[in-house]
């Protein structure tokens, strides 16, 4: 006789962590939100420099910040490439569990991942041109920030894809490896519509529209980082192939924001200092 579940359950793919697994975690999932919570605190209300300063200080020594963009007196924390980039990757990841692909695993159809890798081949080609610039050589066209920060969005879609299919894949234990993340080409298109909304946004200098897009591209660059750490933190601890529920890393997600903060804080300081020097 075969054995049934409660409906959500029916699928094993759709299995959850035991009861027991999960009490075990909750004294980390306190732990995680009270050290992010002081986090935010800090960022948000330590009285020292206006925000807007603070979060260009957190991410001074992972992004170049030049080419930078401005809504009327306030500058953007990060530069035209790279608002286009994490900004995008952020808004590609709500878009992929909007539509329904939190469990998805694989890859997309072969002409799909190859536009995701053209992407990713644009903007370098565009990075390229504009660093031949900057070391006063001559370059095929004048760059441009909006260019930069369209290339950049290709190549945050690309970002997105490729780490939710990591991190899937490798901590999972109930990924869908049959349900491609993305399937057609309607859904890229979606994709690059929610990124054209942000572009508008960004390039409208609109203040109202600055601390909206300035907190998706601060937090984009900053979560790449830490995802990566994540990840990282969560196979050295064991939980390869093992999450079923978001609650299961609580531990990992803690730890992880560790080495996130010492290398933002370390590179930070360092490029600070070597600019006090004049070297920079």
């Amino acid at each position: 006789m075969k054995k049934t579940y409660p409906d959500h359950l029916n699928d094993p793919l759709e299995a959850v962590a035991l009861p027991g697994e999960l009490r075990t975690e909750r004294p980390w999932v306190w732990l995680f939100g009270a050290f992010f919570g002081a986090l935010m605190i800090a960022l948000f209300f330590w009285p020292t420099a206006p925000l807007e300063w603070k979060m260009y200080a957190v991410v001074h020594g992972v992004c170049a910040q030049q080419h930078n963009i401005f809504f009327g007196h306030l500058q953007f924390p990060i530069c035209a490439r790279n608002a286009g980039i994490y900004s995008s990757f952020l808004l590609t990841l709500a878009y992929l569990y909007a539509i329904g692909r939190g469990r998805a695993g694989g890859v997309p159809p072969l002409l799909l991942s190859l536009t995701l890798v053209a992407f990713v081949l644009i903007m370098a080609a565009d990075g390229f041109n504009s660093f031949w610039l900057d070391l006063g050589r001559s370059n095929l066209y004048t760059p441009d920030n909006r260019l930069r920060t369209i290339t950049g969005m290709g190549m945050g879609i690309s970002i997105a894809v490729m780490m939710h299919l990591i991190l899937n894949n490798s901590l999972r234990k109930n990924v869908d490896s049959h349900q491609p993340i993305l399937t057609n080409w309607f859904e890229l298109v979606g994709i690059i519509g929610v990124n054209f909304v942000a572009l508008v946004g960004i390039y409208s200098n609109l203040s109202l529209m600055f601390w909206p897009l300035a907190f998706i591209a601060f937090f984009g660059l900053t979560g790449v980082l830490y995802l990566v750490s994540l990840l990282l933190t969560s196979l050295v601890l064991g939980y390869e192939g093992r999450v079923t529920h978001l609650t299961q890393l609580a531990r990992p997600a803690t730890i992880a924001l560790v080495p996130t903060l010492l290398i933002l804080g370390t590179m930070a300081s360092f490029r600070f200092w070597i600019e006090s020097l004049g070297l920079l």
